[in-house]
């Protein structure tokens, strides 16, 4: 791309734009990059009118991950975290720790592919520094494939996102499930995936704009039952009309977006 092969060149999807001065067009949306950030860009912003990017949904397969296996009494409630080691940050995992702090009986499972040693002492040290048991904590391998790990995701009453990189495809599967989310907004692309995300879902609840806010909905989402399966019963029934899940309706509105780019000198 470099060589520029095309009159028109346009990057989408994947953790923000190359920067490159060959290519003319960088695809967004209205939340997942905000209008002050545009000086930064070589590329002229194209934003679609909804959501970056939809998918028609999952398959999901057998759960083999069970809270008796993992000895979680039935009545607890479990925090759950599935990112590669490369996303996780020692300050968000201090506010994630200061969440656990709060929510008496709760325990939080940790999966990603990494140096698990490693990720296991950071974990561990923080938690001892920030008041919690590190026998709360849940250590898990990868599962077998893509459908049995959608699966064992559901195993979760609430999913706490990486910061300042989100997730990106696990937070889709998370939000598909109706398993009710907390994230951390920041001002970058990929600070603001599970945000947009989660708007083009219908739901806002969960969406924290600084740290007390993540902190704020880890804990209330833990203590409060009722309020996760409202989250839940709303995610569920905005999947036939949420942007997020309408797959034909997006590519219809890229396929806008890509005449427009041409048109334009």
């Amino acid at each position: 791309m470099a060589l520029k092969p095309a009159a028109k060149q346009v990057t989408w999807l994947g953790w923000d734009a190359s920067g490159l001065a060959t290519i003319d067009y960088y695809i967004a949306d209205p939340y997942v990059l905000p209008q002050q950030a545009e000086e930064y860009y070589r590329e002229k912003i194209y934003r679609l009118p909804e959501t970056y990017l939809a998918v028609d949904g999952f398959e999901i397969g057998t759960p083999n991950l069970r809270r008796e296996d993992l000895e979680i009494p039935p009545d607890a409630t479990i925090y759950f975290s599935v990112q590669s080691g490369m996303k996780r940050h020692p300050d968000t995992i201090k506010l994630q720790m200061k969440i656990l702090a709060q929510v008496p009986n709760s325990y939080f499972l940790i999966k990603g592919v990494g140096k698990t040693e490693k990720i296991q002492e950071l974990f561990t040290e923080i938690a001892i520094r920030e008041g919690v048991n590190p026998q709360r904590l849940r250590f898990l391998p990868r599962d077998i494939d893509e459908y049995t790990h959608r699966a064992n995701l559901r195993i979760a009453d609430v999913v706490l996102d990486t910061y300042p990189y989100n997730g990106a495809t696990t937070t889709l599967e998370v939000l598909w499930q109706g398993i009710p989310l907390v994230t951390l907004v920041g001002e970058q692309f990929s600070a603001r995936n599970s945000y947009t995300f989660m708007i083009n879902a219908g739901i806002e609840a969960g969406i924290g704009w600084n740290e007390a806010e993540y902190i704020h909905w880890g804990v209330k989402l833990g203590l409060e039952r009722s309020l996760r399966q409202e989250i839940s019963h709303q995610l569920l029934g905005n999947r036939d009309t949420a942007p997020l899940w309408q797959g034909k309706k997006f590519a219809q509105n890229m396929e806008n977006a890509y005449l427009k780019i041409w048109e334009e000198s």
